[in-house]
């Protein structure tokens, strides 16, 4: 199993299971670890030395938002440094909210689909790019 977990970030559950169940159909080799809010996420981060696969975050959470959990990223030289990529799954989007996630370093912005189908297949394309993407810290294969 490929020890580089995918990393979802999102205040509700029933998206926690969405995201668990599609993975699990996508039959990827990357761990899932869930996390209910940026800030358990943040410190899960500084306190692991592994280097995550991809990072996909609600933008609008209770307390740390999604773009404060990305600053405080950006602003940390070891985390910084991981190059992990990070993308936002968000509903729904906003125009200032687009433009504000953009002036962060981040590698997308996804509306998040009505049906799991729809979500299963927007998750797949997601996985399938940054598993061909060649990026800084890319891990050995």
């Amino acid at each position: 199993m490929d020890e580089h977990p995918i990393i979802f970030i999102d205040a509700d559950e029933d998206d926690h299971d969405m995201f668990k169940q599609a993975l699990a159909e996508l039959a990827l080799p990357h761990p899932i670890l869930l996390f209910s809010n940026c800030q358990t996420a943040l410190d899960y981060l500084t306190t692991n030395a592994e280097i995550p696969f991809l990072i996909i975050s609600e933008i609008s959470m209770p307390g740390m938002s999604g773009l404060e959990l990305r600053k405080q990223i950006d602003q940390d030289p070891v985390l910084r440094r991981k190059c992990i990529p990070f993308i936002f799954m968000t509903n729904p989007v906003e125009d200032y909210l687009v433009e504000e996630a953009y002036e962060l370093t981040i590698q997308g912005l996804f509306e998040k689909k009505e049906t799991f189908a729809a979500w299963k297949t927007q998750l797949g394309s997601i996985i399938a790019y940054w598993t061909e993407c060649h990026h800084p810290k890319r891990f050995n294969r």
